[in-house]
């Protein structure tokens, strides 16, 4: 399943706004299939704080585990975003 990032803002800064995202996927997601990827999709957002994402990937993944992963993205934020997540 794709879930397009854009229609929780363009500009996605807050760990409160991250939690409150990952809670509206969540709630959409129940039919997923157990073998399904979770791709998320970044195209058209402006910025992506690593709070944010934090609490998406989190919240995501505590569900899904390994089956959530970002599509490739030429968003700068997202993939400085991502390295600052890996890092720790």
């Amino acid at each position: 399943m794709r879930i397009e990032i854009r229609k929780y803002g363009d500009l996605l800064v807050s760990r409160p706004a991250g939690r409150e995202a990952a809670a509206a996927m969540l709630a959409y997601l129940p039919e997923v299939g157990p073998e399904e990827p979770i791709e998320l999709d970044f195209d058209g957002v402006l910025v992506v704080a690593p709070s944010w994402l934090d609490e998406v990937l989190q919240g995501l993944r505590e569900r899904f585990g390994d089956r959530v992963r970002c599509l490739a993205s030429k968003n700068e934020s997202l993939a400085a975003s991502l390295a600052v997540l890996t890092e720790t």
